[in-house]
This record gives structure tokens, sequence and C-alpha cells, in this order.
């Protein structure tokens, strides 16, 4: 008799209490279907005796892939245009493989029209390839799957990833120029205190000059670089590989995501970017005819932020108990009084997805005005530091010279 798999799980009952064990079923989807008839919210889902990350790198040649945003996002629109012009699924699939500029794209596109022409459905071959498409994009496609609209469906990611392709670019190229001067900045003052400090050091004790204070201070911070510069380079790299592990456990993402969300400057730009994700996110979700419920626990794993991600797992439980969702949205004073206010009248209303759709084309448009502020503090910040790092230098090396200079004319 051949043995029924078994999945390892992760699941919230409807009080928000994590649970974990292991299930018998045919498939991952049949497993997932159990788990959710239990009124389970499936945190995370797998076979049994295969780890995360095999289960990340199944179907995609042993090796985890990760697509860019722009590829998804032509992808899906490549997609929707072929779909509404008439063409079967396996033939669309077969354009775009052909088409596919990236390779390791094109590798993803056979593995999926491989298994839609063995008979599996588009969404159960999308999710062979967990590193590329997304939870939003598995379920969305799985609904226009099951009511006839993937063409719709396939429309709406296209918007949704198009514009959150164009909220990046703009912080991205926001930033980007502040970050080169500050890069520039600290490269050169590094080069000046190493290489030419020791030119002038050696010249001043030949001249058997009387160092003041500031040089010889600037001196023995050039004396130390140079002679520890592989330290600064090891707790460099150190630091940057202990902050990247931190980050990636669940307490230390939490902790970073709060202490951006409430940081003075930063916050503001953090608060309007993740507020217009998980909008647009929503909106987009319901729109495709997903379950409140179902949209929320989806919202919760992309979403990308600790701090929006726990107040929307709060939300759910109380959503499954009854009420709705701007007042415990509300109750955990994440989110700004107009959004909570507009989120009530749409569920009054009937409009939810509507001013959801609202809600982020404004904290969009905020979100991109925030980065401009945040640039026009940024840029005067690091030139005003950077003068005052090259004006110390030049102070400390013009005294002594000066004295150099008032010795030799007597």
């Amino acid at each position: 008799m051949e043995k029924v798999p078994s999945f390892v799980y992760q699941v919230r009952d409807r009080n928000g209490a994590i649970s974990r064990g292991e299930i018998e079923a045919a498939g991952i989807r049949e497993a997932a279907a159990k788990l959710r008839d239990q009124g389970l919210f499936i945190s995370s889902l797998r076979p049994a005796g295969e780890s995360r990350a095999q289960s990340e790198r199944k179907g995609a040649g042993g090796r985890v892939r990760r697509i860019a945003l722009r590829d998804l996002l032509l992808f899906t629109r490549q997609f929707a245009v072929l779909i509404r012009a008439g063409v079967n699924l396996s033939a669309c699939l077969k354009i775009m493989e052909e088409q596919a500029e990236n390779p390791l794209l094109a590798e993803v596109i056979t593995g999926i029209r491989r298994d839609v022409e063995s008979g599996n459905p588009l969404h159960q071959a999308l999710e062979r390839f967990p590193k590329v498409f997304p939870s939003i994009y598995i379920h969305m496609v799985e609904a226009g799957e099951t009511g006839g609209q993937l063409e719709t469906v396939l429309e709406r990611l296209a918007e949704y990833f198009e514009r959150e392709f164009m909220l990046r670019k703009k912080i991205i190229g926001a930033l980007a120029y502040p970050v080169v001067i500050a890069v520039v900045a600290v490269i050169a003052v590094v080069l000046v205190m190493v290489l030419i400090m020791p030119v002038f050091v050696e010249m001043f004790t030949e001249a058997g000059v009387e160092l003041p204070g500031p040089t010889k201070v600037l001196i023995a911070i050039s004396n130390f670089l140079s002679a520890y510069w592989y330290l600064f380079l090891f707790l460099a790299v150190a630091a940057g590989v202990g902050f990247n592990f931190y980050r990636k456990t669940p307490q230390g993402k939490m902790a970073i995501d709060r202490l951006l969300y409430r940081m003075k400057i930063i916050g503001p730009v953090v608060q309007k970017t993740v507020v217009a994700r998980f909008s647009r996110l929503l909106a987009t979700l319901l729109d495709s005819g997903i379950l409140i419920t179902t949209s929320l626990e989806i919202v919760e794993r992309a979403v990308a932020n600790g701090v929006i991600a726990s107040s929307v797992a709060k939300a759910r439980v109380n959503l499954t108990k009854g009420s709705g969702l701007a007042g415990p949205l509300a109750d955990t004073g994440v989110y700004p009084a107009m959004v909570t206010q507009m989120i009530a009248v749409g569920e009054e209303t009937g409009e939810l997805s509507t001013m959801l759709n609202e809600i982020a084309d404004f904290y969009e448009k905020e979100a991109g005005y925030a980065v401009e502020g945040l640039t026009a503090m940024i840029e005067p910040a690091v030139i005003i530091l950077m003068g005052l790092a090259v004006g110390v230098i030049v102070i400390s090396v013009v005294m002594p010279m000066m004295q150099l200079s008032s010795g030799a004319a007597l």
C-alpha cells in the first residue's frame, strides 16, 4: 500500500495562538485545505523531512531563484495581454519562455509550462517557485482560475506590481544621491588620513616643530588607521554579517521594523510606504474575490514589515470573532486616524476595496513627498559634515606649517 505523504505545518487558531504539527494528505493543496477547514490560518507548510531551505529550492533546479520585480511585472503584463488576445495557456507560456530576457525567468516559465501541460492548474505550477511568485500572486491566480477571470486578475496583478515598482524606484532614486555623497566623503577622509597625513607627519618630525593639540590628535588617529586598518575592515564586515543575521530572526526583524517605524526622521517615510503597501495589497486581493480573512492572512505575510504584520494578525483574529476591520486596526495605534476612518466608511458603504485604493493612492504620493523632504535634509547635512571634517584636517595641517614658516623666517 502506498504511503500517504506527510506535511509539517505551523498555524494560528482564531485566538492567535501558534501551534505546530504534522498532517497526512495526498498533496500540499489538500493539506492546506484540511487545515483551513479546521479554522486555522497557515503560517508555513512543507513536506515532512524537508527543511525550509529545501522547500524553497524545490522545483527551481536545486537553487533558490530570485527574480527582480521588474521582470515579474513584465511577465505578468505580457501574460495578461496574451490571455486577453485568446491565446491558450500553454502557448502563452511557450511564447514568454522564448522571449524572456532573463535566463532564470525563462527556466522558471519552462517549469510552469511543463506542469500546466501535465494537467496541473496554473496556481499549483506557480506554487513550485515560492521565491519568484509571492503568496498574493498564487492566491489571486487561483481565484481567477476558479472564477474564469484569469485575464482580469493578471491585469490587477500587473497594476499592483507596476505601482510597487514605481514607488521603489522613486524612493531609491531620491536616496541614491545623498548616499553616494556620504560614501565618497567617508572614503575621501579615510584616504587623506591614511595616505596624506603620514607625509606631513614625517615632514614636521624632521623639522622638529612643536605640534599643537589638534594636530597630535589627528596624527594619532592617522597612525591608528594606518596600523590597524584590517581591524576596522574586520569589524565592519562582522557588524554587517551580525546585523544581517539579527535582521533575519523574528525578534530582530520586529525590533528593527519597530525602531524604523517610530524614528523621527526616517519614520514618516517608512510609515507612509508600508501603509500604502498594506492598502494596495488588501484592495487588490479583495477586488479579485478573495475572502477578507484569507486576504489578511496573505497581507500579513507579504507586507514585509513586522509592525504592520503584527497589527494585521490582531485584526484578523478579531475579525473572525465578528468585529469589523477598522476598529481592531485603530486599536493597534499603528495607523493614522484617516486610514482607519476611511476603512470604517468603506465597510459601512460596502466599498472597502475602493476606499483602500484611495488610501494607497494618497499614501504613495505622501511617501514620495516624504522621501523628497528626507533627501532635502540629508544632502546639506552630509555636505556640512564633510566640510567640518575637511576643515579640521586643513587646520591641523596648516597650524604646524605656519609655525614652521615662522621659524624659518626668524
